[in-house]
């Protein structure tokens, strides 16, 4: 074997725990900022706290994500990815779509109480009007198949006679987020001043439940 396919060859060997550790870095970055974009908001947030929970220096943050708005931008898709492709996971069986749409409104709901720091994240993009989501491709296009998917479950239940008429997809899942995220982003207010402790799992349990019993009951509403 010749030096220069020995070269060659060891060259390939070193890429590889380049590429891994490029990836860990861009990782530990992505993990850090949306804690920090969570908690303080675009125009709050610090490069510095960012770097240093990462781990890593600021020439690597700016070499993988070019700014403040290129980073943001990069943990606001990151996010929504997640929840599209934990979304995708689901099994949706379209030959019973009430089942389908409960089992969405499950997923959402645990999703978001999961998730606090994707919860804190919109919470502070919607301050800023959607600047960031309203520019972005990916929030729109990885939306299409849950839109998609939507349709079908409507389509299926009609014809099955399980479901109304007039059922609009985008209400049905404004519908379905807003069961499961206004209990957490208004949790502590409500908490206050309805005196229930909004943050116990058995209030949580009962709070999933009603919502199931909404959510089914509009879907069958004037159903033949």
């Amino acid at each position: 074997m010749t030096d220069a396919v020995l070269d060659a060859n060891k060259t390939d060997t070193e890429s590889v725990p380049r590429k891994r550790n490029a990836e860990r870095t861009r990782k530990a970055i992505l993990a850090a900022a949306l804690k920090e974009f969570a908690q303080a908001g675009f125009a709050g947030a610090r490069i510095e706290k960012i770097v240093k929970a990462a781990k890593c220096n600021i020439r690597m943050l700016y070499h993988y994500f070019g700014d403040k708005k290129g980073l943001y931008m990069a943990v606001l898709e990151s996010a929504y990815m997640d929840l599209r492709a934990r979304e995708a996971e689901l099994k949706i069986d379209f030959d019973k779509p009430l089942e389908g749409f409960l089992e969405l409104q499950r997923f959402t709901f645990d999703y978001f109480e999961k998730n606090p720091r994707f919860e804190g994240l919109l919470r502070n993009e919607n301050l800023q009007h959607g600047k960031f989501a309203s520019q972005s491709r990916v929030v729109t296009e990885t939306a299409f198949p849950l839109r998609h998917t939507m349709e079908r479950l409507i389509e299926s239940g009609q014809k099955q006679g399980v479901f109304g008429p007039n059922l609009d997809p985008v209400q049905i899942y404004v519908t379905i987020a807003a069961m499961s995220r206004f209990h957490l982003a208004n949790g502590y207010s409500l908490s206050a001043t309805l005196d229930t402790d909004m943050t116990a799992s058995e209030w949580r349990r009962a709070r999933l439940d009603h919502a199931l019993a909404l959510l089914e009951g509009y879907l069958t509403r004037g159903a033949r």
